[in-house]
């Protein structure tokens, strides 16, 4: 489940942390700030974003990846990436998030595409206010707002899941 986005930071990777894990957005960026001494958040990679989902009891469990965007890069630090997702199953395809979200796949998502992340939970979607509301909102393929986002390449996602 998705919780309201709430806090003074309006950047997608605290937003997404506030969605997944409840916590004011604020409280997320400070979060990553002490993580990986970092005087400004402006945009976060997954493995920031998984570090500090870890430091608030979420691990990620499984990860999809596009094909063609494999080359990009993924984690500021790939040392940090590479020990965050050693034992997590992944697969590679070209996807896009219609095809994605349009099957409703459960679980609690961070997904990546653009250079934004959005949050997902059983049917429901939330950002910092750049493509969706900060309140999560129903996913539906059908939904104007939702077929220009639907097109977009998605760049990786990965689910995670509450250890404590």
């Amino acid at each position: 489940m998705l919780h309201r986005i709430t806090g003074r930071a309006t950047k997608c990777g605290p937003s997404a942390i506030s969605a997944i894990a409840g916590i004011p957005t604020h409280e997320a960026a400070r979060l990553i700030r002490e993580l990986f001494d970092r005087q400004f958040v402006n945009g976060v990679f997954m493995d920031e974003l998984a570090a500090a989902l870890a430091e608030l009891g979420w691990k990620p469990d499984y990860a999809l990846h596009h094909r063609n965007l494999r080359k990009r890069r993924h984690a500021r630090r790939q040392t940090t990436y590479n020990t965050i997702f050693a034992d997590v199953p992944c697969d590679v395809r070209s996807l896009t998030i219609g095809r994605v979200l349009n099957l409703h796949p459960s679980g609690t998502w961070a997904i990546a595409t653009s250079n934004h992340f959005i949050a997902y939970s059983d049917g429901f979607v939330a950002d910092s206010g750049a493509w969706f509301s900060r309140k999560p909102k129903s996913w539906s393929h059908e939904d104007p707002d939702h077929v220009r986002v639907a097109r977009r390449k998605l760049q990786e996602a990965v689910r995670f899941v509450r250890t404590s």
